[in-house]
Parts: structure tokens; C-alpha cells; sequence
């Protein structure tokens, strides 16, 4: 009787091991999914900013107030999204 127990949680930990296996090909298979679809969008995003960027200069240079608010509105987005973002990851996680 004790063997059996003891095989089969044997067979249950190398079953385990197999899942964490998978899983984690998973996971890098959907990394590099991420990756290769955000790095392009990140280099075009950079070129654009970087053709512009002389005309935000000048249009923050002319308008410090309006300049002032779209940064701070930005970085309210921004901490929205990220408050969102670990809502959502604790909800997961209980």
C-alpha cells in the first residue's frame, strides 16, 4: 500500500514537471510574440518623436502652461494605466 503512494506521487511530480516545462515554453514563445510586434512599433514611435520633437520644442517654448498640462495629464494617464494594470494582477492572483 505505502508503495503505491509513493509511485504515485512520483508519477504526480514528474507529471508537475512536465506542465512547468510546457508552461514555460509558453510563456517564452508568447515573449517573443510581444517583442516582435512592440519593437517595430517602438522604432517607428522613436523616428516620428524624432522629426517632431524640434516643433513640441518650440510649441513648449511658446505655450509653458499648455506645455505644463499635457505632461501632467500624461503622467496621470500613465499612472491610471499602470493602477489599472496591477488591479487587474491582483484579481488574478486571489
Amino acid at each position: 500500500m505505502k508503495r503505491d503512494y509513493i509511485s504515485e506521487i512520483d508519477r504526480i511530480g514528474k507529471q508537475l514537471a512536465d506542465l512547468r516545462t510546457m508552461l514555460a515554453g509558453h510563456a517564452g514563445d508568447a515573449a517573443g510574440s510581444a517583442a516582435t510586434y512592440i519593437a517595430p512599433k517602438a522604432r517607428q514611435f522613436a523616428r516620428q518623436f524624432q522629426t517632431e520633437s524640434f516643433g513640441l520644442g518650440k510649441a513648449a517654448y511658446r505655450n509653458p502652461s499648455a506645455a505644463t498640462g499635457a505632461i501632467v495629464g500624461v503622467m496621470l494617464l500613465g499612472a491610471a494605466v499602470a493602477w489599472l494594470l496591477t488591479a487587474s494582477g491582483r484579481e488574478r492572483d486571489d
